[in-house]
């Protein structure tokens, strides 16, 4: 049996941990969020944000100042890694948990809205019937009615009644500790409790989700702030596209308090605008202001200060392109219109339709999507894939035989991708909804898991099943990006995580790659000014209790 065998074998032997186990920083992470009820752990991957958040949880259940608590995460960090991660410390193990988005609540309301929409169809008959309407022109003015604002409005209505009553019939069923939800369900939980809400403590897992102050997400859970006395939110990547990605995450914590109540003001006291671009940019000095504000209320910490890891191998695979390539490609990007040699003609509206379709030209094919008529008058579109090249594909192969036989995850964007890459390694796994793969490929068993970023970025420990990644699409989002990668670099990881950027040469490929590196430079700034911040703040703090 090899090493890497042997380790992981011993990860799966030895699975609960006591309190004894966790790390020195970790503690200091229970002890700051216990100081601290409205905060956040800005903390790399793998430094256990689930273990001190729980730690925190039991913490606050001992001293009787915490009866339900709430952690929002994304889908396969809710479904799969707190519950696991509750059962493998002996200290946490006797909370009890409930995830909220259960099949019965979720059918009572679907329920409702199908018996309030089958209501309003026999209504909507019976009027046309009474009119004279009959046959194919009935079915019509049936449908026409059926999306009438009215119409929608009553459905909405049921459900809503029906999610309230669900939630709470379901909530008096599993009287646990910890309840939880997936965030794209937290606007379906605020509005089905109301004024009512139950959860005193509020954990958001990955909290750059709620970023955006216009998503519905936020705007929810800003409803229900008052009502919260505790807010803890955790991320390793706070703003890792922008500085403005701060104001919603700190809003939610201060109610307004560092950063006005308002993104304008914050914008105009931060960034200079440039009106022709329409971006924003820090205004000099801005970095250290923004992290003299949230000092007191984040904790940062970064891997290589507190693990023994090395750093991935970042390795650009450039792919050589045809002639005939590299001239379709020339066109696209000059004149957002060409020519296939089937004869399809495609066409590029906007500049950000431009960067898809470069992107997608870079991989190996393009989109082609029309609107169509339907036989009921309606129009909907159809997308073609296009076919253009396999010069990512055949780069791939020549890494896998270089690998030797070392599992290899592939990270994809474009469903078109998936399908190719299927047809081209049929051995390779694809990444399923629920996770039940995890085990094999951490065994060692799966020759090439693929995984998009975007369901797969979150909560997913892949470290023992191999070091080599790939990125066959490079995605745009630095958090995506870094999320990605810290499925293999993180704790428990042995060896050196090897990083492949397939980069079609002379395409866009090449200015994603450039990109990511210059937001990943203007996150370790804020890193940086927070950690020597909050270490003054510390030292002034230590200074006052002696004196008293």
């Amino acid at each position: 049996m090899g090493a890497l065998d042997q380790y992981v074998r011993s990860c799966f032997e030895n699975v609960v941990r006591g309190p004894e186990d966790m790390h020195d920083y970790q503690r200091t992470c229970v002890d700051f969020l216990l100081a601290t009820p409205f905060s956040a752990l800005f903390i790399d991957l793998g430094l256990g944000k689930t273990v001190s958040s729980l730690s925190l949880i039991l913490e606050l259940v001992t001293r009787a100042e915490c009866e339900h608590a709430l952690v929002i995460a994304p889908v396969r960090v809710a479904s799969d890694t707190w519950p696991t991660e509750i059962g493998l410390w002996r200290h946490t193990a006797p909370l009890t948990y409930v995830h909220i988005r259960e099949e019965e609540v979720v059918k009572t309301v679907n329920d409702a809205g199908a018996a309030e929409r089958d209501a309003i169809r026999k209504e909507l008959s019976e009027r046309a019937l009474w009119d004279g309407v009959v046959g194919e022109a009935l079915k019509k003015r049936v449908a026409l009615g059926l999306k009438s604002e009215a119409s929608k409005a009553r459905i909405a209505k049921a459900r809503l009644i029906a999610s309230r009553k669900a939630v709470r019939q379901h909530f008096k069923k599993n009287p646990a500790t910890i309840h939880i939800i997936n965030r794209e369900q937290v606007e379906f939980l605020v509005d089905a409790w109301g004024r009512d809400w139950p959860f005193d403590t509020v954990i958001v897992d990955e909290s750059s989700s709620l970023k955006d102050h216009t998503t519905n997400r936020f705007k929810a859970l800003k409803k229900v702030r008052p009502l919260i006395k505790r807010m803890h939110q955790l991320t390793a990547t706070p703003a890792a596209e922008t500085y403005l990605h701060l104001f919603a995450q700190i809003y939610l914590l201060d109610q307004g308090e560092r950063f006005g109540r308002s993104i304008g003001k914050f914008r105009e006291q931060y960034f200079t605008h440039n009106q022709w671009t329409h971006q924003y940019k820090l205004r000099p000095g801005a970095e250290q202001q923004i992290a003299e504000k949230i000092a007191d209320i984040t904790l940062t910490m970064k891997a290589e200060d507190y693990l023994d890891l090395k750093e991935p191998l970042s390795l650009v695979d450039t792919v050589k392109l045809s002639d005939e390539f590299k001239s379709l490609y020339a066109r696209m990007e000059d004149d957002y219109l060409i020519t296939l040699p089937n004869g399809a003609e495609i066409e590029a509206e906007t500049a950000a339709a431009l960067s898809q379709k470069l992107l997608q030209m870079a991989s190996g094919v393009i989109y082609e999507t029309v609107m169509e008529e339907t036989e009921d008058g309606e129009f909907k579109k159809r997308r073609t894939v296009h076919h253009l090249h396999d010069h990512k594909l055949e780069k791939l192969e020549t890494i896998v035989e270089e690998a030797q036989g070392e599992p290899i995850l592939v990270a994809y964007w474009h469903e078109s991708s998936l399908a190719r890459l299927q047809k081209r390694f049929p051995k390779a796994v694809v990444m399923d909804e629920k996770g039940d793969c995890i085990k094999a490929w951490n065994k060692g068993k799966i020759p090439m898991l693929l995984l998009h970023p975007q369901s797969g970025a979150h909560g997913l420990n892949l470290q023992h099943g191999g070091r080599r990644m790939v990125f066959f699409d490079i995605p745009w989002s630095l958090e995506l990006y870094q999320q990605f990668v810290g499925r293999l670099a993180r704790q428990g990881q042995k060896l050196v995580v090897i990083v492949h950027h397939l980069v079609a040469e002379g395409t866009l490929d090449e200015a994603v790659v450039g990109a990511l590196r210059e937001k990943r430079d203007a996150q370790e700034v804020l890193f940086k000014w927070l950690k020597k911040i909050r270490k003054r703040i510390t030292s002034k703090s230590v200074e006052i209790n002696n004196s008293l």
